[in-house]
């Protein structure tokens, strides 16, 4: 690139990037970015939280665009609400500030986007699946009614004079937050979901989540609608550490003798003929669940053969395994007309019958080598059991194969340490991958990172001894540290043995199940010194915001353990097909690095900001032995590693000192 070509492209850059000085290293993921989307690459990039790398690829686009328009669209991918929502401030920062003509299509979830499931009590609470085969229902006009917002998005096939008028203002005032998209399409009695997949045909960006890419039936309904082209697209996954587990979960499924069980209630109740199935299905489920916890106990996977299943069903039933697909296709029809009469009846549009059945197809259909079928014991936190079988896609690349296709691809996260696995693991063109992995930008005395290596969570040493040890050292130190902080563990089955020795004098929540982010946050925001207890890769470890204003609301990160994925049958298979597929990488691919990945994303809550100050502590030894090779300099060189407690608090105290003067 000649010098007077640079200097246009950082003369278009300081034009469309709508801040008056740019981060440390932000304008290096911004060549980097520019360079991908010109160049029809695949891009991987690791750069630390708090580096803007959101304005950085739109800026990057942008510039890529207004050089060469067949550049083409742009489409951004995100796992969160609040990932999408810094996407839509950006764009409506850099369209304040520049030239630039954008029109943007931001989707939040079909049921997010509804009236209905907005006003109507009885679909809040229904799941995304059941929502989505209401939502079928009602524009075919199933349940005796039709849907007034859809009828009026429409004339005929297409877009009404309405939509097209209620659009063309959106497209001049925006881009807007979905929350505005809803409101003026609510006002105007048209449907938000469908007001944004027409406007997606007219926008230089669209936003939305992994789904919209890697679930070929919504990359049609969206992309194939609006005339878009796969190799015409350029696409950006944020948090893309995630990706690999996201796009094997995409293909997965798991169905509870809890759900087969009330179908067993709906069948009774509307008088319907299951043929005998699910009576028989739910003994067959609970017979193999007892004998699997009397072998393994609780949330071990127990892999089984597909045909252990298909071949009691067959004979309880006294039908040939060849003829249970046509039983199960009319049981899923039966299903239907459950949902059905419970809408006729004002109930909420629910089927376990249709659930059960379709859960079975798919259990029928699944030949592949890349997938297994496992059996599990769950039991929650009243002791009762229930049974769970499942089919697990072991091999990512057949949801994310499809990245090749684009026209160029970014994969960008905080902790994209390790670029050769995620090349390998997604079956990316390894010669269109180029990769960039930024420094931490923050001053490196702002944070100090902490190894307690007389502790493990190793599986080989879990006894009560090792319990009781780690919760007197996690006392200690937390009594020590002042403010907010997170305490993360491999396992709610570790968490809950410290916890039953540990002793806090702050307050304190632990993670369930259910617990919701919003729940921790505003936990955080009443108590200035607390304590917040979770699991590595839950709900509060990862893609959680927890700022106020920008600024983290933790003082400190401790984790506890190494958060290895636990050693069972399914763990061992993924392991073997990577074996079949990586070779010596297998070990790595399916161990070392989804623990890597988890631990930082875990202490990744901490720093937010230039401003932020912080306490990262590892409890395990094993952190400080040949797994502290595979963390980037940043961290290797900041680590100290200690066996006695009083000088881990000791640090602490200086460190916390250091804060004051």
């Amino acid at each position: 690139m000649s010098i007077k070509h640079e200097k246009k492209i950082q003369k278009l850059v300081k034009e469309i990037f709508p801040y008056s000085s740019f981060r440390p290293f932000q304008l290096d993921a911004i060549k980097f970015a520019f360079n991908i989307f010109r160049n029809r690459k695949i891009g991987l990039l690791s750069s630390p939280c708090g580096t803007g790398k959101s304005v950085s690829i739109l800026t990057a686009y942008f510039a890529a665009k207004e050089l060469d328009d067949a550049v083409g669209r742009l489409l951004v991918l995100t796992r969160t609400r609040n990932q999408l929502e810094i996407y839509c401030r950006e764009l409506k920062n850099i369209k304040e500030h520049s030239h630039v003509k954008l029109v943007a299509s931001v989707f939040k979830s079909k049921k997010e986007m509804c009236p209905y499931a907005t006003e109507e009590p009885k679909l809040r609470e229904v799941s995304y699946r059941d929502f989505l085969y209401y939502c079928k229902g009602l524009k075919q006009g199933m349940f005796g009614k039709t849907c007034k917002y859809y009828e009026k998005t429409y004339s005929g096939r297409k877009p009404s004079w309405h939509t097209y008028t209620t659009i063309n203002k959106i497209k001049d005032i925006g881009p807007l937050m979905p929350s505005e998209v809803y409101e003026k399409c609510r006002k105007s009695e048209i449907c938000p979901y469908e007001a944004t997949k027409i406007l997606a045909r007219h926008a230089d960006i669209i936003i939305g989540n992994y789904n919209y890419i890697l679930v070929s039936a919504i990359r049609g309904s969206i992309l194939g609608r609006a005339g878009i082209k796969t190799e015409e697209l350029n696409c950006v996954f944020d948090e893309a550490h995630s990706l690999p587990y996201y796009a094997a979960g995409i293909l997965s499924d798991e169905l509870s003798s809890t759900s087969v069980r009330r179908a067993l209630r709906e069948v009774e109740r509307f008088g319907l003929d299951d043929f005998g199935v699910l009576e028989v299905f739910y003994n067959v489920m609970v017979r193999l669940g007892r004998n699997i916890y009397k072998k393994y106990g609780s949330e071990a996977e127990h892999l089984i053969q597909k045909d252990v299943l298909v071949n009691k069903l067959s004979k309880k039933l006294q039908t040939k395994a060849d003829k249970l697909q046509h039983v199960f296709s009319e049981l899923s029809d039966l299903g239907e007309n459950i949902r059905q009469k419970r809408v006729e009846e004002g109930k909420s549009p629910i089927s376990y019958l249709s659930r059960c059945a379709n859960f079975l197809l798919d259990w029928l259909s699944v030949e592949n080598s890349s997938y297994v079928h496992y059996i599990r014991v769950e039991t929650d936190r009243f002791g009762r059991k229930s049974v769970r079988l499942g089919i697990r896609c072991l091999d990512p690349a057949l949801a994310t194969k499809i990245v090749n296709d684009l026209r160029s691809v970014i994969l960008m996260s905080g902790t994209l340490w390790h670029t050769s696995y995620y090349m390998d693991v997604l079956g990316m063109e390894k010669k269109r991958c180029e990769s960039l992995e930024l420094p931490n930008p923050f001053p490196p005395e702002n944070r100090i990172i902490l190894v307690d290596r007389a502790v493990t969570t190793k599986f080989e040493k879990r006894n009560e001894e090792q319990w009781r040890k780690i919760a007197e050292r996690l006392s200690k130190i937390i009594q020590q540290i002042s403010g907010r902080v997170a305490v993360y563990f491999p396992s709610y089955e570790v968490m809950h043995k410290v916890l039953e020795i540990a002793k806090f004098n702050f307050p304190l929540l632990v993670e369930e199940r259910r617990t919701k982010i919003s729940d921790v946050l505003k936990f955080f925001k009443t108590n200035e010194n607390c304590v917040v207890c979770g699991v590595a890769r839950g709900k509060i470890s990862e893609g959680v915001d927890m700022t106020d204003e920008g600024k983290s609301l933790l003082s400190s990160v401790i984790i506890v353990g190494l958060p290895y994925p636990r050693k069972t049958e399914l763990q061992e298979a993924l392991y073997k097909y990577f074996k079949d597929k990586f070779g010596e990488k297998a070990r790595e691919y399916s161990n070392g690095i989804p623990c890597l990945n988890a631990l930082a994303q875990s202490a990744g809550r901490l720093i937010r900001s230039e401003e932020d100050r912080g306490i990262i502590v590892v409890m395990d030894a094993r952190a400080a032995g040949r797994f502290k090779w595979k963390f980037p300099a940043d961290w290797r060189n900041c680590m100290e590693v200690y066996m006695n407690v009083d000088k881990i608090i000791g640090r602490i105290a200086d460190f916390t000192d250091r804060r004051w003067d």
